[in-house]
């Protein structure tokens, strides 16, 4: 069962490791991280074609319904629909992704059931240079209407350099400036508002096929490179962890994933697994 601390861990190693990023909680996600947040899930053998997931939490002494995801992916093994079901089989989230040449996404369209509010519609459209290496303009609508727009840099190697956030008025509200990390495979962008304070930070990978690493998680791998351990970067001995089980198919992708919570001793001795979610996947590839 989770102990405060232990939920407080796995929240933030949890947004950390599916968004990705990992940023003050007051501060919303930078303009490019609708460009630099990874798409796709990676295949170690052939280009996947579809994926049907099923998700359960187990939480002693709650009852939690699991959730089902079926994802559709292009040639380019790039990820061109995901739909989310509850328990009843009715859809909560449908989430659609367009691009040129089947690899420079133009169009990302998420429609999300919200308690209270009913079905709520983001779009997100990309703008690209002439020889597509780098988006120029990203617009975001909430449903329907404008929401922020930013305008990008890039310098002579078509790497981003800074972004001009605006607001639904046309107003520059914030300034985001990127830091590239080689040795980490990671890009730092730092965001400050319009009269030049400091706002926050968020952290992507360069190349999502590459290995990267985060400074607020320290993660042990297996020898095929999946992830067996994670922990905040700061813990110690005896802190919780989470520890990774799998089963695999024969291109070498995971279909089943298992996360414990556990405790570790000296040389990260995993002990005390408690068994917390279960992801099953059943895989088509092209």
């Amino acid at each position: 069962m989770f102990t405060q601390k232990g939920y407080l861990m796995f929240l933030r190693i949890l947004f950390t490791t599916l968004a990705l990023l990992f940023v003050q909680i007051s501060v919303a996600q930078p303009m490019v991280g609708y460009f630099l947040s990874p798409q796709s899930e990676l295949s170690k053998g052939r280009t996947f074609k579809s994926i049907k997931e099923t998700s359960e939490i187990f939480l002693k002494g709650i009852a939690v319904t699991p959730t089902r995801v079926e994802k559709e992916f292009n040639t380019f093994g790039n990820i061109t629909a995901s739909v989310t079901y509850n328990s009843a089989g009715g859809k909560t989230r449908e989430v659609y992704w367009e691009y040129v040449n089947g690899e420079n996404l133009v169009r990302k369209h998420t429609r999300s059931f919200v308690n209270l509010r009913g079905w709520q519609e983001e779009e997100v459209i990309l703008t690209w240079n002439d020889d597509h290496s780098t988006p120029q303009k990203i617009l975001v609508k909430k449903n329907g209407k404008v929401w922020q727009s930013a305008l990008f840099s890039s310098d002579s190697s078509r790497r981003f350099e800074s972004a001009e956030v605006f607001d639904s008025k046309g107003d520059h509200v914030f300034t985001e400036r990127f830091t590239y990390i080689e040795a980490s495979n990671i890009i730092k962008v730092m965001v400050f508002k319009a009269n030049g304070a400091f706002h926050g930070t968020s952290t992507y990978p360069i190349d999502h096929k590459k290995p990267f690493t985060f400074e607020s998680v320290a993660q042990t791998l297996y020898p095929n490179g999946d992830v067996m351990i994670e922990t905040l970067s700061n813990a110690v001995s005896g802190d919780q962890a989470y520890y990774y089980e799998y089963e695999y198919d024969s291109q070498g992708n995971w279909i089943e994933k298992r996360t414990f919570q556990v405790k570790l001793g000296r040389g990260n001795r995993v002990r005390n697994k408690n068994l917390e979610n279960k992801i099953s996947r059943t895989i088509t590839y092209h």
